[in-house]
């Protein structure tokens, strides 16, 4: 049967198709606190893999938020932590991660005889593996997949269909961003046509809290200021704040309600003094150059980074930076 020509311009197409074709056993991985787009794409893949007659372990370098529990598959996921020492992968697929120091203790399974696929749609992505499945053409990791998938000529399941459709409504939120292109519509149509329940799926990604979920959601509002002449928006979760699966995504896209702000930042303290970044913006600011100035990255509106201080310090740090190009 002909390959399907894909909707967006892959050159590594031919080849990825070659690395899958050549192996048998696969480890397929994302990048550390795996979000819901690296989630739904890896168990997309995984589902692909196996109907070609595959072996394809999904391992993750920690544990994925609950909220995702819905897709099929959810429960095969599998984290380092919770395995043995790691047997050295042949073939290992990076999804939804520009980097490889991205992947945390699973550069465990990487010697010298693994071949790499990385399959990534971020600006700042770099060529780690053998083979390089990237671009901003895409809107995500999962839209990838789809592409992928096409080609193999893989007939797309409703359980498949629905994690690629919630991978895509997650990177997009709800194709309302600005990575958003009409290949995404395109693809989207055709998942819904395939089966997924753009409804549930939607209904089990934006409204799918816990009581005290919410309730941190509304510590976390108390929490926020406006900067540089109410153009920036800050949001601070402390360490002290009960991990109950809260995002930074949950939290920061709050700030941008506000409507003279331009940038919205959430601090999330992880260890006492270290912080998780994530940042956003309205239009005017690409805040993937923000996110570089401290070792992050991302996409032009949406991008995160890791910094060590007090809170203080650390915002003070941001704030120097933002104002650059504001």
């Amino acid at each position: 049967m002909p390959r399907k020509k894909p909707l967006i311009d892959l050159p590594e197409l031919p080849a990825a198709l070659a690395f899958v074709r050549s192996g048998k056993h696969f480890v397929l991985t994302a990048h550390v606190n795996c979000d819901g787009d690296g989630v739904a794409a890896c168990l997309a893949l995984q589902a692909i893999l196996r109907s070609l007659g595959k072996s394809a372990s999904v391992v993750l370098p920690d544990s994925p938020n609950a909220q995702y529990h819905f897709l099929d598959g959810w429960a095969q996921i599998e984290t380092i932590d919770s395995q043995p020492p790691a047997p050295k992968a042949k073939h290992l697929i990076v999804l939804d991660c520009p980097v490889l120091t991205r992947i945390g203790r699973i550069e465990e399974y990487i010697d010298n005889d693994t071949k790499i696929l990385a399959l990534d749609h971020h600006q700042d992505s770099l060529p780690f593996g053998h083979v390089n499945l990237t671009t901003p053409q895409a809107s995500s990791s999962s839209e990838l997949v789809y592409h992928l998938g096409s080609a193999l000529n893989f007939k797309f399941t409703p359980a498949v269909a629905e994690q690629i459709y919630m991978g895509i409504l997650y990177d997009t939120g709800g194709f309302r961003y600005a990575l958003t292109t009409p290949t995404t519509l395109e693809v989207g149509a055709q998942l819904v046509r395939a089966g997924a329940r753009l409804d549930m799926v939607a209904d089990r990604l934006f409204n799918n809290k816990s009581l005290p979920a919410l309730k941190l959601l509304g510590r976390a509002l108390e929490s926020l200021q406006l900067y540089c002449g109410e153009r920036v928006a800050f949001v601070h979760l402390g360490n002290a704040d009960p991990d109950i699966g809260m995002d930074n995504v949950d939290v920061v896209n709050y700030g941008l309600m506000v409507q003279t702000v331009e940038v919205s930042v959430t601090l999330k303290e992880e260890p006492p003094r270290k912080y998780r970044i994530s940042l956003r913006s309205r239009q005017r600011v690409d805040v993937r150059q923000i996110a570089a100035a401290f070792g992050g990255g991302g996409h032009t509106r949406a991008s995160g980074c890791r910094l060590e201080g007090d809170v203080n310090q650390v915002r003070n740090q941001l704030l120097a930076e933002i104002e650059k190009y504001l």
